[in-house]
C-alpha cells in the first residue's frame, strides 16, 4: 500500500472545511490521535528517512479507543510525503510501546497530539489537523496498491488544492514531528 499524501499549513481551518464540504467533501469521523515514535540507538530510521510509530486513536464522538503500529518507508519524490506504508491494529498499544523499548528501541520526543478532523470525497481522504504546538493543518490523501497509479492521484490532490487556494508549491514534506523538533525529514 502507498500513501499519496500532500501537507499544508492552513491560514483559517473553518473556512477550509467549509471550502471542502462545498467541493462535495462530506465528513467522516473526528478523532484525537496520539503518536509515539521510535528509533534505534543510532537514530537508523530517521537517518533512513524512514518512520517507526504507535499511534492511539480515540473516536471523540463514541469515545472508542484503538491502536495501531506504523512503519513509513522512504519518501517517493521532492514534491509530496508519498510513501510505502505498512499498518497493522494492536490490542495494547501501550504493550506494544513496551516491547519496542524491551528490543532496543528509544521513544522519540516529543510525542504529536493532534484533533483531526476527517472528510471524504470518494477514495480522497481530508484531514483538517489541529497539532499541539503547532497550529492547523490540512492533509490531503489517496491510498492506492501500486506505485504506478501515484501521479494520477497526485494530480487529482493538486486539483483539490487549486479549489481550496493552494498548490502544490504551499506544501510542506516535513512530519509533524519534526516541525515539534525544529529539524527536517530527510
Amino acid at each position: 500500500m502507498y500513501e499519496i499524501e500532500v501537507k499544508v499549513p492552513l491560514k483559517d481551518a473553518r473556512e477550509t472545511e467549509q471550502l471542502l464540504l462545498t467541493i462535495g467533501f462530506e465528513v467522516s469521523r473526528k478523532i484525537r490521535e496520539e503518536d509515539h515514535y521510535y528509533d534505534n540507538a543510532s537514530a537508523q530510521i530517521k537517518t533512513n528517512g524512514e518512520a517507526l510509530r504507535v499511534r492511539h486513536i480515540t473516536d471523540l464522538a463514541g469515545g472508542v479507543s484503538k491502536s495501531v503500529i506504523t512503519f513509513k518507508g522512504k519518501k517517493m519524490d521532492t514534491v509530496s510525503k508519498s510513501r510505502k506504508e505498512l499498518e497493522t491494529g494492536v490490542s495494547d498499544g501501550k504493550l506494544a510501546e513496551q516491547i519496542f523499548e524491551a528490543i532496543g528501541f528509544c521513544k522519540v520526543t516529543p510525542s504529536v497530539i493532534k484533533v483531526r478532523q476527517e472528510l471524504v470525497l470518494e477514495d480522497m481522504t481530508a484531514c483538517i489537523d489541529k497539532i499541539d504546538g503547532l497550529g492547523a493543518f490540512l492533509e490531503l490523501e489517496i491510498v492506492i496498491g501500486h506505485e504506478e497509479e501515484k501521479e494520477s492521484a497526485l494530480s487529482k490532490i493538486s486539483g483539490v488544492l487549486e479549489k481550496l487556494g493552494y498548490s502544490l508549491s504551499d506544501t510542506i514534506r516535513n512530519s509533524y514531528l519534526a516541525l515539534l523538533q525544529g529539524t527536517s525529514d530527510v
